[in-house]
């Protein structure tokens, strides 16, 4: 019942702005082509229903490519209407404009949309480094610990975004990278077809052969894609925690790091259970890709959990839904002595746009008392 209702409101929400840019189309070319308003409309929804087509027969991306597109064109909408609201209520500002008939309304408009969708590639494709400082009542010498979660490498997200990855790590001097799931988007395909693994190795080195990861849902949609997958991050040399704890030596620190499954992995043990017959007295790192088990995670004894999934959103106004639904949606808390930190990734999912959201590197500086 919930995926059709998601679905349904999913599609109620796409005729609603189909129509709504169908509206702001014929607006914008109006006063040049005047009798063209059936035209536009039956064009728009002609278009709109192609896509959504594509929803449901194995092109997903195209279908979510165009309502994102779409999504963009209708606030860039909406603020063109405030524009023309504030010309009827300010004389002076009306002025300026030439009015709400004005070219200079339509050239907003016009440059509205494109630099949303400027900023929105701008933003999936330039990382930023997120820097936090953090204590643990343990011994341990300092570690810098770097999280890049979500890199979804695909046709969208290839060597260059890792070469560039492996620059950061170099530059922050990290001493270990977690990489806490979709690592993949869904397959190798791409991966072996683009010949990555050249640059995932030159990931792997940069941090001396300290890459950790898990695995997230796309990592795990298809039981034959999760073995290519799993191989193919294990070849480079990156350790793969599979539901699995494994004590290591970082920095002359001795820490476990426990890996676990999504949770669209319908076997997976229970955090607990991994945490039998680890020493607590050392650091307890936990990657768990999706922040679904916060509460049950910061009942245990972990220093740090890390997360992504969410995207923080990764499209306005999405950032509020995720962050309703879930404990910690991104960023950083200590919740009963654990410091849990939700990346929005360093990839992205579906189609290049991050809008309030952005491309990431997080670097953890970890100390003992």
């Amino acid at each position: 019942m919930r995926r059709l209702f998601f679905l349904a409101t999913t599609i109620l929400l796409i005729e609603l702005f189909t129509y709504i840019g169908a509206k702001g189309i014929f607006w914008l070319i109006k006063p040049y082509l005047p009798n063209a308003k059936t035209a536009v409309f039956v064009g728009m929804f002609v278009i709109t229903h192609l896509f959504l087509v594509t929803l449901f027969v194995g092109m997903f991306r195209f279908g979510i490519g165009y309502m994102a597109v779409l999504w963009l064109g209708v606030l860039s909408i909406i603020m063109t209407t405030l524009l023309v609201i504030a010309i009827k209520h300010i004389s002076s500002f009306g002025t300026i404009m030439g009015g709400v008939d004005g070219v200079m309304v339509r050239v907003f408009g016009v440059a509205n949309f494109i630099g949303l969708v400027g900023l929105s590639v701008y933003n999936a494709y330039t990382p930023v480094v997120r820097h936090l400082s953090m204590q643990i009542d343990k011994p341990m010498n300092p570690v810098r610990v770097a999280v890049a979660s979500d890199t979804h490498l695909g046709y969208l997200v290839g060597s260059r975004q890792l070469n560039r990855l492996a620059d950061i790590l170099k530059r922050e001097k990290a001493d270990v990278l977690l990489m806490p799931g979709d690592i993949m988007d869904d397959d190798t395909h791409v991966y072996h077809g683009e010949k990555m693994h050249t640059a995932f190795d030159n990931l792997v080195k940069s941090v001396n052969g300290n890459l950790i990861a898990s695995l997230g849902n796309h990592d795990l949609y298809n039981a034959k894609e999760r073995h290519a997958i799993v191989q193919a991050v294990r070849d480079s040399g990156a350790i793969l925690l599979d539901d699995t704890a494994q004590m290591f030596i970082i920095n002359d620190t001795p820490m476990t790091i426990i890996g676990r499954y999504d949770d669209h992995y319908a076997d997976r043990l229970p955090t607990h259970e991994l945490m039998r017959g680890v020493d607590t007295h050392y650091p307890v790192i936990l990657l768990d890709h999706r922040p679904s088990q916060i509460d049950q995670n910061v009942q245990l004894p972990i220093d740090l959990q890390v997360s992504g999934h969410t995207h923080n959103g990764q499209v306005f106004p999405a950032n509020f839904i995720v962050k309703a639904i879930n404990r910690v949606a991104y960023g950083h808390e200590k919740i009963n002595g654990t410091h849990v930190v939700v990346s929005s990734g360093y990839g992205f999912w579906g189609v290049p746009f991050r809008l309030c959201s952005q491309a990431e590197v997080w670097i953890i500086d970890m100390r003992g008392k």
